[in-house]
């Protein structure tokens, strides 16, 4: 009597293989109007040879292998239902491959097709939103590499390898074993890429950079990796170290990604329009992650400083500061003495890294000093070390705008001038000649200015009021500059200064006013309550114009008096919305005491002014 590997001979493996040609080349020129032709031809053949495989459960004593062939064809049709957006279907099969497999799933056989089917019940269930389902499978997935690896070996039988001629004898054991075993890495690097995704999706931002790390690092070692995406990866993972302040890993994932992309970028000209426009835009992308990094470590400078400052008036040494610092980033860390192993060094003596309780990563086994050494991952203590990151940080900016242009990008392109705004903010701080700061400020206005007048607020209006507050913010600066400036003077208020700061004032009024008249949605007074995201913003600018109305200096006391008036009814606003909701008042702290102390105090000052006593 015939066996069922017979039957595979002579019939079932071209059958097979005529099917996978179906779905993976045939498919691709489907029709329009039937675009699942061919894979539903592929399904009903994968049927053909189930059903024949299935005749020969009860007369075959190879009944084990059997069944791997059969859980095998289910995870082919499992794919196909799903590509057909039946996903009811190909969860069955999926669910019935794991069934058939569950008592040998540490079979060398057997270890790649369940991890392989995990893999896939995972994305189809993380694509429902069900993360918790996802993930677990995805974790049997992690726990099944593991405990194959350290108790049976590193080679188990691909799952391609079913359902085609034996090849062996073509090919000598060590060859065998080191295809299983690279097919096997591979599958399980996809496994920690989809639980970094889930990690990701699910706020786990920790967990996800971890397993991000780790398979961008497999990725690199076993050379399995496509370079523009690698590079789009590595520098959105810089992104996550930013916020932890592990600048020296920031740097360096940012540093491998401008290596890694210019690996991609060098095989451009032979690729089409479309592959170039996107090799633009990701090119553009890493450009701007490298403009965060360097507004982050600004930022992150002058908070240092600041810091300082107030320690050192508190009586605080440094050293209790510096140890605060590096709290946060000494989660997990990398290690400059293990960068990375070759294939060969991944032997089956590796031990499993345990990812989620790792302290300690490698670098990525490149040589990118080149790029490391245009930035510094310290932070900047005077303006001439700001300025270098500045410069880097515009560059980098620049560099962007020329795929982000405002005609067809606009939403990137106001980000990426409100980011040089920024540039300019931070580095304002580190220079010490008030003068020049005013200068930085005012190229801020210029860039606002300029982009808010090109924006119709019917379709921005969210960017337009981010624009408007900024706008406000940055004339409010250079008023106190200004005021600054003449105070260190010790003229006293001279016609030219005066008017300079009034104008100043009036104009960041007029923003601050502009902004909460967007509020209103049209109508000629507040809503009874703001928005969830507009409340705070809303009363801080009521707050900030009646600090500014008492800044505008007038000689007259009619005016003055105008002035502070209108100053009060600010402070009175807040206090008086905070009284009807004062579930607001745990967010409105400082600003609320001080308004509080505003309402009594303003209008004694204005009858002594009247009285002629001020």
């Amino acid at each position: 009597m015939a066996t069922f590997k017979e039957y595979l001979v002579n019939e079932g493996y071209a059958k097979f293989s005529a099917a996978r040609k179906q779905e993976t080349e045939d498919s691709k020129t489907d029709p329009e109007d039937d675009p699942f032709r061919s894979r539903y031809k592929a399904r009903e053949t994968y049927g053909e040879i189930r059903t024949a495989l299935k005749g020969y459960i009860n007369d075959d004593a190879e009944d084990v292998t059997l069944t791997l062939f059969l859980a095998v064809l289910d995870f082919y049709l499992a794919t196909n239902f799903i590509d057909t957006e039946e996903i009811a279907a190909g969860e069955e099969h999926l669910m019935n491959a794991l069934k058939l497999l569950e008592d040998q799933k540490y079979d060398r056989e057997v270890t790649n097709i369940y991890q392989t089917v995990l893999n896939n019940l995972s994305i189809m269930w993380s694509e429902r939103r069900n993360y918790d389902n996802s993930m677990k499978y995805l974790k049997q997935a992690e726990s099944l590499y593991k405990k194959f690896k350290r108790d049976v070996g590193n080679d188990p039988y691909a799952i391609d390898e079913y359902f085609k001629p034996d090849e062996s004898g073509e090919n000598d054991i060590a060859t065998i074993s080191k295809t299983r075993s690279k097919h096997f890495e591979n599958t399980y690097t996809l496994t920690l890429f989809y639980i970094a995704q889930v990690y990701a999706l699910t706020e786990k931002k920790e967990d996800s950079a971890k397993y991000c790390h780790v398979t961008l690092q497999r990725q690199l070692d076993s050379y399995t990796y496509k370079a523009d995406e690698w590079a789009l990866n590595a520098a959105t993972l810089s992104q996550y170290y930013i916020t932890v302040e592990m600048y020296h890993f920031a740097r360096h994932c940012l540093a491998s990604a401008s290596l890694i992309f210019e690996e991609a970028a060098s095989k451009e000209e032979d690729t089409d329009e479309d592959t170039k426009e996107q090799m633009a835009q990701k090119r553009a992308d890493i450009d701007r992650c490298w403009a965060k990094y360097g507004l982050a470590l600004l930022e992150a400078s002058k908070d240092y400083l600041m810091k300082e400052v107030e320690d050192a008036r508190d009586g605080v040494s440094s050293n209790d500061h510096n140890a605060d610092v590096k709290e946060g980033a000494s989660k997990f860390s990398l290690s400059d003495g293990e960068a990375g192993r070759s294939e060969e060094e991944n032997s089956d003596t590796s031990p499993v890294l345990d990812i989620e309780n790792c302290k300690t990563f490698p670098r990525f086994n490149l040589e990118v000093t080149n790029y490391e050494e245009k930035i510094t991952d310290q932070f900047v203590r005077d303006f001439s070390e700001a300025r270098e990151v500045f410069m880097s940080v515009q560059t980098r900016l620049n560099d962007a705008k020329k795929f982000y242009v405002v005609d067809g990008h606009c939403s990137d392109y106001i980000q990426i001038i409100q980011d040089i705004s920024k540039a300019y903010k931070e580095l304002a701080f580190f220079e010490m000649d008030m003068e020049r700061q005013c200068k930085m400020h005012k190229r801020r206005v210029d860039l606002l200015k300029d982009t808010l007048t090109d924006l119709n607020p019917k379709y921005y209006l969210l960017v337009c009021r981010q624009l408007m507050y900024e706008l406000a913010e940055t004339y409010s600066t250079m008023v106190d500059l200004k005021l600054g400036i003449m105070e260190a003077e010790g003229r006293g208020p001279n016609p030219h200064s005066v008017k300079k700061i009034n104008t100043l004032a009036q104009q960041s009024i007029a923003q601050y006013n502009t902004y909460l008249d967007s509020l209103k949605s049209g109508k000629p007074d507040f809503p009874d309550e703001f928005h969830e995201n507009d409340v705070r913003p809303a009363l801080v600018a009521m707050f900030c114009l009646g600090r500014l109305y008492s800044k505008i200096i007038s000689p007259e006391i009619p005016h003055r008096l105008v002035l502070m008036k209108k100053s009060r009814e600010c402070y009175q606003f807040v206090e008086t919305y905070c009284k009807r909701h004062p579930e607001i008042e745990g967010r409105m702290v400082n600003e609320l005491n001080i308004s509080r102390e505003m309402v009594v105090l303003l209008p004694l000052k204005m009858e002594k002014i009247r009285i002629g006593q001020l």
